[in-house]
Order: C-alpha cells, then sequence, then structure tokens
C-alpha cells in the first residue's frame, strides 16, 4: 500500500483533519521563508505535539536552522527531518536529532522533460547516499521545493529503480484528480501532497482531505483514536 504525507500544515484543525483521514505522515516546514506555509520553530513545536503515536511527523527545514535552532529541534524529536541544503552530511544530522532523513531531489516538469537520462539518474543515486529516503518534487528556478507543479513521472519512475532499496517519495502537484495514475506510472513507497488538498496556500480543506485519500488510499487508510 502507498503511503501518503500531507505537508505544509499550520493550523491544529488542519492536523487532526489528515490524521483522521488516515495520513500516515504529516510534515511541518520552518526555516524556508518563502513559504507560505513557513512556521517559526515554537509553533512547529506546538503543531508536532499534536501528531498522535503511530503518525509520522516532518519536519522540513534547511541546514542553516537546524543550526539556528538546534536545541529546539532535539526536544521537538521530529520522526524524520526532510533536509534543504548540504550543510551537513547526513550522518552528522541523523547522530544529532536521531530522525530519518527524506533528501529533496528536483526533477524536470512533464513538458519540459525529454524523458530524462542517465545523468539525472545517476544523480540521484548520489544524492540520495547515506538518506532514508528520496523524495522528488518539480524543478522550477528560483525555489527549493513545494512548487506545486507536476514532475515528470516517467523520470520519477525511471529513479525509483535507479535508488531501489531505498525508498521514493513522489512529490508536486498531486491532487485527487491525479493521484491514482499517479501511484500507477510511478508506484512510489510514499506520496507527498500540499497545495493539492488546500483552499488557500497554508490552509487544508478537509474535503479535499478525504478525497484525495480515498484515492490514495482506497482501503481508508488507519483508524485513529482519540
Amino acid at each position: 500500500m502507498t503511503r501518503v504525507k500531507i505537508c505544509g500544515l499550520t493550523r491544529e484543525e488542519d492536523v487532526d483533519a489528515v490524521v483522521d483521514a488516515g495520513a500516515d505522515a504529516a510534515g511541518f516546514i520552518s526555516g524556508l521563508s518563502s513559504s507560505p506555509r513557513n512556521l517559526t520553530i515554537s509553533r512547529a513545536a506546538t503543531l508536532i505535539s499534536r501528531v498522535p503515536l503511530f503518525v509520522t511527523s516532518v519536519l522540513v527545514t534547511t541546514g542553516g536552522a537546524l543550526v539556528e535552532n538546534s536545541e529546539a529541534v532535539k526536544r521537538i524529536a521530529p520522526k524524520a527531518i526532510q533536509l534543504y541544503g548540504s550543510l551537513f552530511s547526513p550522518e552528522t544530522v541523523r547522530d544529532s536529532f536521531h530522525a530519518n532523513l527524506l533528501k529533496p531531489y528536483s526533477v524536470p516538469r512533464q513538458e519540459s522533460s525529454g524523458g530524462g537520462g542517465r545523468g539525472v539518474l545517476a544523480k540521484a543515486k548520489e544524492a540520495v547516499r547515506g538518506y532514508d529516503a528520496l523524495l522528488t518534487d518539480t524543478y522550477q528556478e528560483g525555489y527549493d521545493g513545494g512548487t506545486g507543479l507536476t514532475s515528470d513521472w516517467s523520470v520519477c519512475a525511471a529513479i525509483r529503480k535507479t535508488i531501489a532499496p531505498t525508498p521514493l517519495i513522489l512529490s508536486g502537484g498531486l491532487r485527487p484528480e491525479n493521484v491514482e495514475l499517479a501511484i500507477a506510472t510511478v508506484a512510489p513507497f510514499c506520496i507527498d501532497v500540499s497545495s493539492g488538498v488546500e483552499s488557500a496556500p497554508g490552509v487544508k480543506d478537509p474535503a479535499k482531505v478525504r478525497a484525495f485519500m480515498s484515492k490514495a488510499s482506497p482501503s481508508g487508510g488507519r483508524q485513529v483514536a482519540r
């Protein structure tokens, strides 16, 4: 079964909505000031404390932010860190924060890709070395990630095979209308959605969340007791 990560949570009610819908992971952005979903580390801590035991909390951040907020992140103890930048080796981050590490990796947009190439695949294999999973997002100049654009799924499928057995997380432009096709095309370990289930930037729409989960996890996902 493909797992689901819903990212960019900014409100308590949104954390509750994605957990109740059966999401496997909840993502919180801190240290990426260009994102409309960016949180202070204290606000991220408040929301992460709301995530129940068997849902993975993911802190989306940068190496610089980890330096600035090192002690706070240790107190928060996210189960995973999605790390932008190359300030530290993955081994250093893992030893310091005892979290699984997700490596973001940009791939071309569907309309701009020529089908990928060995260079893209080789770079992906090298990029994920030492990490626990690779997260593909869509390349857009001037953005680290979270572009909301659909990537070339044929390239993502080739990357998945290249980096195996390391898991691939598919992100970029996913929504209830296309997630079934994305899963069928790429066969990722996990899918990651943010803007595709929102009514406004940083505001999750419970109906869209439920619709997304019904397409991505037809069995209905977990049942969470509160």
